[in-house]
C-alpha cells in the first residue's frame, strides 16, 4: 500500500486521479492540496464524492508537499511542479507531474515548449537539473522506462491521441516523416476548471473554433516522441479546434505514404503493434472511433483508412481527454512506477449516452 498525496486537488485533474485511486486496491489517498478552495472536504466541490472522499483540502505549502507520502502527484498547471519537485525528491516520494514541467529532456527542448505556451510565456526551466532525470509517460511507447522511474512527466491530452495514432506507421517507416497533418478536436473540460470568456456556455455552445493554429504546445513532446521511434526528425503541422462537448478529444491525421498499401495491410500493422495493449483498440475496418465510445474511460480507438488517389494514410483517434488525455494514462505511469498491475484502478468501460 502506498499513500498519495495530491496537489491541485480541487480541479478536474485532481479529481479524475482521486477517482481512479479510490478504486484502486493498492493506494491509500493522504492529503489533498491546494491554493484555492482550502478548509473544506472535497465533497463540498464534487457532491458525487460525498462519503467516498471527504478528506479536507489543505493549503498547499510548501512544507507539507512530499511529506508523510510515497507519491507526490502535482496536478497543477505549468510551473508549479518544477518549483517543488525537488524538495519532494529529497523527502523520499516520487513525483508525476501533469503539466509540461518534466516532458522535456533538456532545458534546450523545454525553451522550445514554453515558446510555444501563453501561459509559460518564454520563462527558462527552474528546476533544469531534474530533466535529465525524468522519464516521459506514455507507457505505451516507453514502459520499460517508466518503470521504477521517482519522476514522469505526464503527457499532453492531444499529445496521447496524435503519438498512439501515428506511432505505427513511423516505426515500420511507411509515412514520410516531414509529411505530416493532423486535425483535432477538443471538449471544453481540456481548458481546465477555470472559467473564462471563450468557454462561456452561450459562446461554446452550437460553435467550433480553432486556436493557437499551427502554434499548439503540444507539437513539441509529440515530435520528439515520434522522432524517437521514427528514428529521424518529425514535422508536424496541428491546427486544434474547441468543440461544444464537456469532455473528449479526437484527432485525424494525414500523412504521405511512401509505397503502395492497401487498407488491409495497414490494419494488420496497427492491430500487430498494440496487440497487447489494454487500452488502445483497433476499429474494424470501415469503421470510425467516436467520442462516446470512449469518454468515460481509459481507452484509445484508432481507426486506418488509405486516401488511395492521393496517396494517403488517414488514422482517426480518439480519446476522454480528461481520462486517456490525464487522470488515466498518470495511473497507468503510477502503477508502473510501483509494481503494480498496469490496469489497476483502471478497470471501467465507456459510459453511453
Amino acid at each position: 500500500m502506498i499513500r498519495v498525496q495530491v496537489v491541485g486537488a480541487t480541479g478536474y485533474g485532481g479529481l479524475g486521479i482521486i477517482e481512479l485511486f479510490l478504486r484502486h486496491p493498492e493506494i491509500e489517498i493522504g492529503d489533498l492540496l491546494a491554493k484555492n478552495d482550502v478548509g473544506r472536504p472535497l465533497s463540498d466541490f464534487f457532491p458525487h464524492l460525498r462519503g467516498f472522499c471527504d478528506r479536507v483540502v489543505e493549503d498547499a505549502s510548501e512544507d507539507r508537499i512530499g511529506k508523510d507520502c510515497d507519491l507526490v502527484v502535482f496536478a497543477t498547471p505549468d510551473r508549479v511542479g518544477m518549483q517543488y519537485a525537488a524538495r519532494a525528491l529529497e523527502r523520499g516520494a516520487a513525483v508525476l507531474d501533469y503539466s509540461g514541467d518534466f516532458r522535456f529532456g533538456s532545458p534546450e527542448r523545454y525553451s522550445e515548449y514554453a515558446r510555444r505556451h501563453p501561459s509559460v510565456a518564454g520563462r527558462p526551466h527552474e528546476a533544469p537539473g531534474l530533466l535529465g532525470k525524468a522519464v516521459y509517460g506514455l507507457p505505451e511507447l516507453f514502459r520499460e522506462r517508466i518503470k521504477g522511474a521517482r519522476l514522469v512527466g505526464n503527457p499532453g491530452c492531444f499529445a496521447v491521441a496524435m503519438i498512439l495514432s501515428l506511432a505505427p506507421a513511423l516505426t515500420e517507416g511507411l509515412v514520410d516523416p516531414a509529411s505530416i497533418i493532423v486535425d483535432g478536436k477538443t471538449g471544453i473540460s481540456g481548458a481546465g476548471k477555470k472559467p473564462g470568456a471563450l468557454y462561456h456556455f452561450p459562446d461554446r455552445d452550437g460553435n467550433l473554433t480553432p486556436y493557437r493554429v499551427g502554434t499548439h504546445q503540444h507539437v513539441v513532446e509529440t515530435v520528439q516522441a515520434l522522432s524517437s521511434v521514427a528514428g529521424t526528425p518529425v514535422k508536424l503541422t496541428f491546427v486544434p479546434h474547441l468543440a461544444p462537448v464537456s469532455r473528449g478529444i479526437l484527432t485525424t491525421a494525414y500523412a504521405v505514404l511512401r509505397r503502395e498499401v492497401d487498407a488491409r495491410e495497414v490494419d494488420e500493422l496497427y492491430r500487430t503493434f498494440y496487440a497487447n495493449e489494454p487500452f488502445v483498440r483497433i476499429q474494424p475496418l470501415g469503421s470510425m472511433p467516436s467520442l462516446k465510445t470512449v469518454v468515460g474511460s481509459n481507452l484509445c480507438d484508432l481507426a486506418v483508412a488509405i486516401d488511395q488517389e492521393n496517396g494517403r494514410l488517414i488514422v482517426v483517434g480518439a480519446i476522454d481527454n480528461l481520462l486517456k488525455g490525464q487522470a488515466g494514462t498518470a495511473m497507468q505511469n503510477i502503477n508502473l512506477m510501483f509494481g503494480f498491475p498496469e490496469t489497476a484502478g483502471l478497470e471501467r468501460t465507456p459510459v453511453y449516452p
